[in-house]
């Protein structure tokens, strides 16, 4: 099955709004532009969650686009005035859920046996001088961090590395001559896992490499992003 991509829908309804526009302004109907928009609005939150069930690549995904989806459906039926729905209490519900899932996703999960380095609203970089890989977790909290495996010193065998981005963004990049594993997940953020990527409420994927050479080192990523970003990618 072909999937639809968001933009698909996106484009869709704003084809419509120009539509009515573009007939208002030729004066062919007298048409509220102001209170289609703010009647009508919550047709790009249901587009945004169809867009995930559509093309839901797991179930963490499916369970942000039913979300997303009720969230879009609820208000659209206030604005009609057909069904007001306490959203309030929903809410209410909504962060102490997030607050739990995050606490699970710090107690389980495989973790790297070396040492951590923080980005504490700073940034950490190693990605332009030869470096050695002796510190295998690396937490970004507010910050960033830019790694770049290519001039890592990295032992033979397996390797496993914990990433955590926290409201921030890890940037990572392997040569392509050594297997690579990612195994990730997030919760309001961002994932792209060399050919894979995800994203939004709660979602989960994961993605390998096979190294071009004869190496036989082995990097195995576990990623945990919170309101935050982590990409892995691919270099010669």
């Amino acid at each position: 099955m072909k999937r639809i991509g968001g933009n698909f829908l996106f484009g869709i309804l704003i084809l419509l709004f120009g539509l009515a526009l573009l007939i208002n302004n030729l004066g062919i109907m007298d048409i509220s532009i102001g209170s289609i928009i703010s009647t009508w609005w919550p047709l790009f939150v249901i587009a945004g969650g169809l867009s995930l069930l559509l093309n839901h690549g797991s179930k963490g995904e499916v369970l942000s686009g039913i979300f997303i989806l009720f969230l879009g459906v609820a208000f659209l039926l206030g604005n009609l005035e057909i069904w007001n729905i306490n959203l309030s209490f929903v809410f209410k519900l909504f962060w102490p859920t997030m607050l739990i899932l995050i606490g699970v996703s710090f107690l389980t999960g495989k973790r790297g046996s070396g040492k951590s380095n923080y980005a504490i609203m700073g940034g950490v970089e190693r990605n332009k001088e030869a470096w050695t890989l002796d510190e295998t977790g690396f937490v970004a909290f507010m910050g960033g961090i830019e790694l770049n495996f290519k001039y890592a010193e990295i032992p033979e065998g397996e390797t496993a590395i914990d990433l955590t981005a926290i409201m921030g963004g890890i940037e990572i990049r392997v040569p392509k001559d050594i297997d690579v594993e990612c195994k990730g997940s997030v919760i309001l953020g961002g994932l792209e896992l060399l050919s894979r990527s995800t994203g939004g409420l709660i979602a989960s994927t994961s993605s390998s490499q096979k190294g071009t050479g004869d190496s036989k080192k082995k990097l195995t990523f576990y990623c945990r992003a919170i309101m935050g970003g982590i990409e892995i990618k691919s270099i010669d």
